[in-house]
């Protein structure tokens, strides 16, 4: 009820959802090249998830087939019958991995395709707890995952996040409605979640959630120190906070206009010309202005065990490595894959500390 309320309020008055006002690239996220200038240790046009084994070994979700990257090389361990969504590798070395409205888990024959008493539509992320148990972010029940921007734009707020046993199958529900669940992971104070429609993280169960988020967050990994990489699929942009607003606006675009032509954030930009323009983002001859808004952005943040953004990686507007999904730390090195480019890049943790200003470590 006081949710309801709070809403209609700031409806009325401009505030919270209701705001075009956007948090800007500062302090932590403060904009650099970094994703753009990375090294490309894979390139795909299929990729889409990606997890370490506990021995460090990178294994890639690409289509049905799911990689292991060895030496710069790429071995296929597994094909499925259909587009794989998520990927986890649970503590024993176990290969997890979804399938869209199934999970399939190594050494079990049938698929697992309902919990919580409802049938799986979106699975975006799968994340390992301590406890054995698999984190399952099924972000609506209404659209497929690669119907995303649909459920942006009807406001979607039917995601949830389970905890599945994998032995036993019981599930247990730890949150729902929502706002597109894209990513999960336990840590010390609980299961965090990555709610992207609302831009934020939350912890399942609880009030407490993070400040507005500039991006749109997706997956979030774990680091050796108790903190964690948020990737954030794209960027913020006003005129999309301010389409969401105009209803009838918005029903006419979704009727009428191809999706991929929609006003609203995107995983790549700048290769076709019937793109929508963004006020003030192209001057003459079509060259992109370095200050204009995103339609798509490459975006990472590290941040601590309390949750305080350390540094980040970026591939700004005009740059081709956007739409990060999954951002891996292993050792010195940081592993992010773009799903905009069909990359996945590798960085210098030590490298990134000092472009960021940061001296001594990040713990």
């Amino acid at each position: 009820m006081l949710d309801f309320v709070g809403q209609k309020i700031g409806s009325l008055l401009g505030r919270g959802g209701s705001s075009l006002s956007v948090p800007i690239l500062d302090g932590a996220f403060k904009p650099n090249n970094l994703l753009e200038e990375a090294e490309v240790l894979l390139e795909r046009h299929d990729l889409e998830d990606m997890a370490l084994a506990p021995d460090g070994t990178l294994f890639v979700a690409a289509g049905a087939e799911v990689l292991a990257i060895e030496g710069g090389a790429a071995r296929l361990v597994e094909r499925h019958a259909d587009r794989i969504t998520a990927l986890t590798i649970l503590r024993d070395g176990s290969r997890v991995v979804a399938l869209g409205d199934r999970i399939v888990i190594e050494g079990r024959a049938i698929p697992v395709r309902e919990a919580g008493g409802r049938h799986f539509k979106a699975i975006t992320a799968l994340s390992a707890m301590a406890d054995g148990r698999i984190l399952i972010c099924d972000a609506s029940a209404r659209y497929e995952g690669e119907q995303w921007q649909y459920d942006l734009m009807t406001k979607g707020r039917s995601g949830r996040l389970l905890a599945l046993e994998p032995s036993s199958l019981r599930a247990e529900l730890l949150q729902n409605d929502l706002a597109w669940a894209c990513g999960a992971l336990e840590c010390r104070s609980g299961v965090l979640i990555s709610e992207s429609w609302r831009h934020r993280l939350r912890f399942a169960g609880k009030g407490d959630a993070t400040a507005e988020l500039p991006g749109y967050p997706a997956r979030i990994t774990p680091t050796a120190d108790g903190g964690f990489w948020l990737s954030l699929f794209s960027g913020r942009a006003q005129i999309v906070e301010f389409v969401l607003q105009e209803n009838a606006f918005r029903r006419e675009m979704m009727e009428t206009i191809d999706p991929k032509y929609w006003i609203s954030p995107a995983l790549s930009s700048g290769v076709d010309f019937l793109e929508p323009l963004q006020s003030g983002g192209v001057k003459h001859m079509g060259i992109l202005k370095p200050w204009a808004p995103p339609r798509s952005y490459g975006l990472a943040v590290r941040c601590d065990a309390n949750r305080i953004p350390l540094m980040s990686v970026h591939s700004r507007v005009g740059g081709t490595h956007h739409g990060i999904v999954t951002t891996l730390e292993r050792g010195n090195e940081v592993l992010a894959l773009s799903k905009g480019a069909g990359r996945i890049l590798r960085m210098d943790l030590e490298a990134i500390r000092i472009t960021n200003g940061i001296t001594g470590g990040v713990a």
